[in-house]
């Protein structure tokens, strides 16, 4: 059986798993991240309307045969007339490679599911019933073939994780808007704090000369019996009954204030640790993205 090697590469040192087990070349979901796979064109057969025709077999991995098909059809769209049926018909195909007419390209898919790929097999005709004879350039057509299907499976990878990671950078904005949120919130909170704090120890002080003036007083009124007297120390005494009522307000609005640092300071923590983590998540699905690429720029 003769077959054409389209590339055999070798997976990046730095991916192999090292000798503490925490090299990863797949991702939770089972996505390998590397090529280790060698392409081939390989000489085989297909049966249609009874009867068996000269084709070659490709592979396209990590893809079953809707998949593999799907992509196959929307590779040969722009160039031929029609394409269905099972297996499936490409008709008015416009490959100048290996014809200058058009031609019927029969393939037929087998997805192994146990080593995750697809096989096609592919029939060049020159109508539905005549094979199209081989000028030597069939293999190399389905060598281009089967690089750009399995390019196209590791983009469709792309394409999800790269979905993922605008989900997770939308959601990390989002945190990050909290976290911001949480801060101001907490900063004026502190500061509320800050002043009921500042409000209360001058009304203290206040409260403390008040208490000495009162006492002076009281000493002078029971000496002189003087309504004058009376009536300074009846005053002084409402001042330090409004400035200790005052005080007390304070107490409640520092109470208050401190409440809130608590509930803002809870806050900022829990948004900031979502942030933290989304941010991991977002650098993760970076780095997978970034070793895809590499894995598609593998296949050749």
């Amino acid at each position: 059986m003769k077959q054409t090697a389209i590339s055999l590469l070798s997976i990046p040192a730095f991916l192999f798993p090292s000798m503490d087990g925490h090299a990863q070349t797949t991702t939770k979901d089972g996505t390998s991240l590397v090529w280790d796979h060698e392409l081939a064109v390989v000489k085989d057969s297909l049966s249609a309307n009874g009867t068996k025709y000269p084709a070659h077999t490709i592979t396209v991995f990590e893809a079953d045969a809707n998949a593999a098909l799907e992509l196959l059809k929307l590779d040969y769209t722009p160039i031929a007339t029609s394409i269905g049926g099972k297996p499936m018909k490409v008709s008015g195909a416009r490959l100048t490679q290996i014809s200058e007419a058009p031609v019927t390209v029969l393939i037929e898919a087998n997805t192994q599911k146990k080593a995750d790929l697809t096989r096609l097999t592919v029939a060049f005709m020159s109508n539905d019933s005549t094979p199209l004879a081989d000028n030597g350039e069939q293999e190399s057509l389905l060598q281009g073939l089967a690089v750009r299907l399995n390019k196209a499976v590791v983009q469709g990878q792309i394409d999800r994780y790269q979905k993922e990671l605008d989900k997770t950078t939308e959601k990390l904005g989002s945190a990050q808007d909290d976290v911001a949120k949480a801060q101001k919130n907490l900063s004026k909170s502190n500061a509320n704090l800050e002043s009921a704090k500042s409000k209360r120890a001058k009304l203290e002080r206040e409260s403390a000369n008040l208490q000495g003036d009162i006492s002076g007083l009281e000493r002078k009124f029971a000496l002189s019996n003087d309504p004058k007297d009376l009536q300074k120390l009846t005053k002084a005494r409402e001042k330090l009954a409004r400035t200790e009522r005052s005080q007390a307000k304070l107490m409640q609005q520092e109470a208050k204030a401190q409440g809130s640092i608590n509930k803002q300071q809870d806050a900022a923590d829990k948004y900031d640790s979502k942030a933290g983590e989304r941010s991991e998540s977002k650098e993760e699905l970076q780095r997978v993205i970034a070793e895809l690429k590499r894995k598609q720029d593998s296949i050749r």
